[in-house]
Order: C-alpha cells, then sequence, then structure tokens
C-alpha cells in the first residue's frame, strides 16, 4: 500500500512539472507578443507622425502656391505640383524639404520659376527626383529616340561619365555622322614660327642660355601662339629646331651633350650645356627652349621634339652655302614647326 501510495505522489509531482513548464511557456509568448505589439504601435506612432508631418507639408505647399500665384496657375497645375511633390518627399525628402523652404523663404518662388504648364512641372521634378544635373539633362533631351535606346542600353557604363564626356561621345557621333569637309588641296601646312635674334629672341654668346627676354615670350604669347596652331591644325607634335650662324667654333671647347641632354628635360633645375661644334650648339639651343616649353601646362599633352640644323639652312629653307647672303643675326634662331603623328 505505502508503495503505490509513492508512486501516486510521483506521478501527481511530474504532472505538477509539466503544467509549471507549458505555463512558463506561454508567459514567453505573450511577452514576445507584447513585444512585437509595442514595436508596431511604435512603427505605427511614427508612420502617423511622417504622415501628419507630410500632410502639414502639403497643406503648406497647396496654401502658398495658391497665394503665390493664382493669375498663372490653374487647378490642374497645382494638382501636379502637389502630387509630384509627394513623390519628391518619398524618394528624396531633402529635396522636398528645400523646395518648402525656398516657398517659405520666398512665396513669389513658384511665379518666378515662370512655369506654366504641367510638362514644364514634370520636367524639373524629374531632374530633382533621380538627381539630374541641369547639363545632364540637356544633353538627353538632344538625344533622338535610337540614340536614347542605345544610351541607356549601356547605362551601367554612362554612369560613369561625367557630362563633358557625355558631349565628346555626342559630337564624336554627331561627326562620324556628318564628317567635316576635308581642307582643299595645296598648300594647307602649319605656319613656321621663326624666333631669331634679328628679332631679339637671343641667347648668351656661345651658349644655350636663354635671355631673360626670349625666356619671358616663351611662357608667354609665343606659347599662346603654338597652342593656336596645334588647335587649327589638329596636330599633337612641336618640332624645336635650333639653327647657328657660319662663325666655327674654338677647338679648344668641349661638350657634355652625349652626359646630360636626357637629364636636363628631367631635372629640377636646368643643367649647364656646352657644346663644341655648331650642330651640337644648335641641338643645345634646341633643348633649352624645350625645356621651357615643357613646364606650360596647356603644352603638356603635347610631344615636344628637340633638332638641330646647325648652320646649313637658311631662313628662305635652302641650303646655307653662302656667308655673305645673310646677317648672323638671322641665322642664329629657334624654329618651331607642328605637325601630326604618323
Amino acid at each position: 500500500m505505502a508503495e503505490v501510495l509513492l508512486l501516486l505522489i510521483f506521478c501527481i509531482l511530474l504532472f505538477l512539472k509539466i503544467v509549471n513548464d507549458e505555463l512558463k511557456a506561454a508567459d514567453q509568448k505573450l511577452a514576445q507578443s507584447n513585444e512585437e505589439l509595442s514595436a508596431q504601435e511604435e512603427i505605427n506612432r511614427v508612420l502617423s507622425t511622417e504622415n501628419q508631418a507630410l500632410a502639414d507639408q502639403i497643406k503648406i505647399l497647396t496654401v502658398q502656391i495658391a497665394s503665390s500665384s493664382k493669375s498663372r496657375i490653374g487647378n490642374e497645375f497645382l494638382n501636379t505640383v502637389i502630387e509630384e511633390f509627394v513623390k519628391l518627399q518619398a524618394t528624396n525628402p531633402r529635396k522636398a524639404e528645400e523646395f518648402l523652404y525656398a516657398l517659405e523663404d520666398n512665396p513669389n518662388f513658384v511665379k518666378e520659376l515662370q512655369l506654366s504648364t504641367v510638362d514644364e512641372w514634370e520636367e524639373l521634378t524629374t531632374v530633382a527626383q533621380y538627381s539630374v544635373s541641369q547639363d545632364e539633362a540637356a544633353i538627353l533631351s538632344e538625344l533622338n529616340p535610337d540614340q536614347r535606346e542605345q544610351f541607356f542600353s549601356n547605362a551601367d557604363t554612362v554612369s560613369q561619365l561625367s557630362p563633358e564626356e557625355i558631349r565628346e561621345i555626342r559630337e564624336a557621333a554627331l561627326e562620324k555622322a556628318n564628317p567635316t569637309p576635308k581642307a582643299p588641296s595645296g598648300n594647307n601646312w602649319p605656319p613656321i614660327i621663326s624666333l631669331s635674334e634679328a628679332k631679339d629672341y637671343s641667347f648668351k654668346v656661345g651658349s644655350a642660355k636663354l635671355a631673360d627676354e626670349f625666356q619671358a615670350a616663351l611662357s608667354n604669347e609665343i606659347s599662346r601662339q603654338i597652342l593656336s596652331i596645334l588647335e587649327d591644325y589638329d596636330a599633337d607634335v612641336i618640332e624645336v629646331i635650333g639653327h647657328t650662324d657660319l662663325q666655327r667654333m674654338r677647338s679648344t671647347r668641349t661638350t657634355n651633350l652625349d652626359e646630360v641632354s636626357a637629364a636636363d628635360l628631367q631635372a629640377a633645375n636646368s643643367i649647364a650645356l656646352r657644346a663644341n661644334d655648331n650642330a651640337g650648339l644648335g641641338y643645345a639651343r634646341a633643348l633649352s627652349v624645350t625645356r621651357e616649353l615643357m613646364k606650360i601646362p596647356e603644352l603638356q599633352g603635347y610631344t615636344i621634339l628637340p633638332y638641330s640644323a646647325a648652320q646649313m639652312i637658311s631662313p628662305a629653307d635652302e641650303m646655307n652655302l653662302s656667308p655673305e647672303t645673310y646677317d648672323p643675326t638671322q641665322l642664329r634662331r629657334i624654329e618651331i614647326r607642328v605637325r601630326r603623328k604618323q
């Protein structure tokens, strides 16, 4: 009999444990449900606040637009403004807020925009919603249907381009479709810029060092003239040719051109160049001019090449065989020519 009672008591205790565990689980579920309910109530409260704020903004917008431009904007336009403002608020709240601030600061803001049609407002809000710049919007509006289809089919690539790059691509396409007529045949070579000592473009005697006036001119009017010719003839190479007179140099002179020519163009400070003949002196002077032109930002995208003609070519582009034909100051000169790479 005692064993039966003990077994009965054990069963009762086990039953009570199961009931207690189920009550705890129910309490946990109830607590979780309460938390979820509180979170949903907070979300609803935030949404309600936002909806109320949006309603207040729309009310402000309606009153301000209607009061600022009753004589110019009809109901259709007013309704469109409100509809687009709601879209703008959802997609770009910052821009919507900026628009409201503009209206608050200046009640005539809409009137001053000179908007009189629904299409104009929709175009403006499209630009605002998608953060398209005025330049980009203008470029897109100029594309024909085929160009737009091609444009948007390559949207991933196009999105990385600036308005200037998009404009360049469009102009290149237009040029391809309507190529510029070729220049007429005949003498259409770029002009040669001749800088002779007779025109006060000089070096120190027997030296490649530029006179101060010559150096200043290279950085100003001469570089502008070179750039103009480059653009007019679509050229990308500048050739600098050094010419000397017929006077022979002393046999005791030494040269360092083989050792320092390349280094001189790359060094922060110029290297004193020495030549022991006219061919070397013409080359050294061409190097000095090349170095100055390489400092000019507008010319840094071009190839600049130094050459020497020594004393052998006259200002008339003929072989210089007679010392009496030209004054030495006319022979001592720098010539600058431009061309395109082959």
